[in-house]
């Protein structure tokens, strides 16, 4: 929060890099004997491979009853030891890693934010719009033209050098 509210130069992206390392290093505790229904004391291997499959599949159709398949075990249980884990719902780290990215289109093109919306893996854009207000505050066209993303403001000119210059 405090690189947040400080404002140097990069902080949106340190700030989702230790986004990204906190959601890790949860995934990684052995805190499984807090968890309830776990008593082989499992390690959080599965929790992990879905963490690392929804950062690489985020831009398709994801839903917790496969990702609960996947890792072998009940949709109940696997929403039980998923939030245990990075502390939110599955449903909420995806939404997350689907805004975090579109922040970077945002940042570094000048496609529609409806195109960026469903590149990201959003079927509608109201629901984008909903998700990336609720976690970045703003709407994303808000958020597309702040000055600290200024990388979107140079793509705007067309700059022609001669050669020789």
């Amino acid at each position: 929060m405090d690189v947040i509210r400080e404002k140097k130069e990069f902080y949106l992206e340190e700030a989702k890099a230790g986004i990204a390392r906190l959601l890790f290093n949860i995934a990684r505790e052995k805190i499984v004997d807090n968890l309830p229904d776990n008593p082989m004391g499992r390690e959080p291997a599965p929790i992990i491979q879905v963490l690392e499959y929804i950062s690489e599949h985020y831009m398709e159709q994801l839903n917790v009853e496969d990702l609960a398949r996947n890792c072998h075990i009940s949709q109940s249980h696997f929403r039980r030891i998923f939030t245990a884990y990075t502390g939110m719902s599955p449903v909420d780290y995806i939404n997350l890693v689907r805004v975090q990215n579109a922040c970077g289109y945002l940042k570094r093109t000048d496609d529609y934010i409806s195109d960026i919306a469903n590149k990201c893996g959003f079927t509608t854009f109201s629901t984008f719009s909903r998700n990336f207000k609720q976690l970045m505050g703003v709407s994303p066209n808000e958020w597309r033209k702040r000055p600290e993303n200024y990388e979107q403001q140079l793509l705007r000119f067309r700059i022609h050098s001669e050669k020789g210059w």
